[in-house]
């Protein structure tokens, strides 16, 4: 009787070696499915992390663009700045200068009467040369000079046509002579020269 018995007491053991192989494969698996769920935040924190440095790279690129701008910029309205003052002190006589032309004109007539009136007095003629001289001197020392054209091509920027000549010894559009003196300021017209302009004569 006992050994009848003896397989029936078997089969427990055998389902408990098939429970223990059963939770055996369960914590493989789930070994398995936690290393898989393990590596996958990994990989995104990765993934995360290059996308941060791509962009800290675009905004840097972008403040350097934006500094050198700002660079140049500052640089231009500098430059601007010194032009706008040298311009200022060069030309801040101006209204004086022009106010100062007759003057100058009425010099060149009283020189011109002393030179050509016969019987003048030698005294008064060198004091009215030296006077006129004196007076030049001053205006081209602030920067203004007389436009002297006689013999150049017309120019329409420093010189103002008042009539015109036929003539077959000089170019045409050329200054033969001039009615008044023109003045520049530091290069700038100040005053256009008034001028008799040559053209080719008329074919006879």
């Amino acid at each position: 009787m006992a050994d009848e018995q003896s397989p029936v007491d078997d089969e427990p053991i055998e389902d408990a070696n098939s429970q223990n192989d059963a939770d055996d494969s369960v914590s493989e698996t789930e070994a398995e499915t936690s290393e898989v769920t393990d590596e996958s935040p990994v990989d995104t924190a990765e993934s995360d992390a290059s996308e941060d440095s791509a962009s800290l790279e675009t905004q840097i690129e972008e403040l350097k663009e934006s500094v050198l701008r700002a660079h140049a910029d500052l640089q231009n309205v500098r430059r601007r700045a010194e032009r706008d003052v040298e311009s200022a002190h060069k030309y801040a006589i101006e209204k004086f200068a022009k106010d100062l032309l007759p003057v100058l004109d009425s010099m060149d007539r009283a020189l011109e009467l002393a030179e050509t009136t016969e019987g003048f007095d030698p005294a008064m003629l060198e004091g009215t040369q030296m006077t006129h001289k004196l007076l030049l001197d001053t205006a081209a020392k602030h920067g203004v000079q007389p436009i002297e054209p006689t013999g150049e091509p017309f120019d329409p920027q420093a010189h103002q046509a008042m009539s015109m000549v036929e003539s077959a010894e000089h170019e045409p559009n050329t200054v033969m002579a001039v009615m008044q003196k023109g003045y520049t300021l530091e290069g700038r017209v100040l005053r256009a020269a008034m001028v008799v302009v040559t053209k080719a004569p008329a074919d006879t």
